[in-house]
């Protein structure tokens, strides 16, 4: 069993979680990208997601009935005056937004209730948020070079501020944050890696915990995986000449593993519809057949890829466990998990 147990104390969370908010804001605006406001909530569902339902009551209380079926355990029925889907990414929002900015990100809330296994993960919780960046391209060496350049200017931005730091620091900040300054991040293909970790060849399923966490340590500083097979993905991207897809992850060094996922975003409407609705099986209520005509009417073409904030807080700060930026004032789902007591 993986020690997942909370390490830090209030001060440490507060403190490295914003001097991060400030480097990622700073490093954002010298970039040229601009922030845009999430939305919270949506009367359509993302496809391939998991969404929790918000009920969103008048001046009474909403009336919440929990009900047992089977072997399902706490499923509910729901009165009250209205109710939305929750957010898990913020993945074609950004995209409707570069029309107007070509370079955009946001500080998304995102709502994914934890899987079997990941509460022992050290990288897994309920609520969380996510940098959420787009840009207006199709290169993916664009965007990976936009992705290295944000990555770099935050820890740089964190080692100017060293002295602020001293009193939250840990042994393992400074080489943490020194191996992000390295830049010039490998690269290396989903095939490479499978390679890399004594996979079988071929393969169509996604890395393991323990792969991810063992080719993570193989490395120095961050790099990229990238020319995902289908089988892997359960998003939208565009499929390239090799049948594959234009996705990629960037990967922390030491263990940590994944730090962002994103992708080349399909380049028609119709490729949109045929991945969402063929290869996810979407009903007809997803944000699917809105970004699919949007894209129809604009042909704008865009590229981008969702940073988890709490994971990018976890590595800079030597932290071993997310459960270290549950902040002190959150009072929801991730008080449940396992070693926050």
């Amino acid at each position: 069993m993986i020690d997942q147990k909370r390490s830090f104390s209030n001060a440490q969370t507060y403190g490295w979680t914003a001097v991060t908010l400030s480097a990622v804001r700073t490093v954002m605006d010298d970039h040229g990208f601009h922030e845009i406001v999430p939305a919270i909530l949506s009367s359509e569902l993302e496809p391939g997601a998991f969404h929790s339902y918000a009920v969103i009551g008048d001046r009474l209380r909403p009336d919440v009935k929990r009900i047992d079926t089977g072997n399902i355990e706490r499923q509910v029925t729901v009165t009250g005056k209205e109710s939305y889907y929750l957010p898990v990414s913020h993945n074609f929002e950004k995209q409707q937004a570069t029309e107007f900015l070509g370079k955009v990100y946001c500080l998304a809330p995102c709502v994914r209730l934890l899987q079997k296994g990941e509460a022992s993960s050290r990288k897994h919780l309920n609520t969380f948020f996510q940098i959420e960046v787009e840009l207006k391209t199709e290169s993916m060496e664009e965007v990976m070079r936009a992705g290295e350049d944000i990555l770099v200017g935050i820890a740089t931005y964190l080692s100017s501020k060293a002295n602020d730091l001293i009193d939250i620091n840990t042994v393992d900040a400074p080489n943490h944050i020194a191996a992000i300054c390295k830049g010039d991040f490998p690269r290396i293909t989903f095939a490479e890696a499978l390679e890399l970790v004594g996979a079988e060849k071929g393969r169509e399923t996604d890395l393991t915990f323990e792969e991810d966490q063992g080719l993570s340590k193989k490395f120095d500083r961050p790099f990229w995986i990238h020319n995902y097979p289908k089988g892997v993905r359960d998003a939208v991207y565009h499929e390239n000449s090799e049948g594959n897809y234009d996705t990629y992850d960037l990967m922390l060094p030491f263990g940590y593993g994944e730090l962002a996922t994103g992708g080349i975003r399909p380049k028609t409407g119709e490729a949109i519809l045929a991945q969402s609705l063929s290869n996810l099986g979407e009903p007809e209520n997803t944000l699917t057949h809105g970004h699919a005509e949007w894209k129809r009417n604009r042909k704008i073409q865009t590229a981008g890829f969702g940073i988890g904030f709490e994971r990018l807080l976890r590595f800079i700060s030597g932290s071993r466990t997310v459960l270290d930026f549950v902040q002190p004032h959150d009072h929801g789902p991730n008080r449940i998990i396992p070693g926050m007591k």
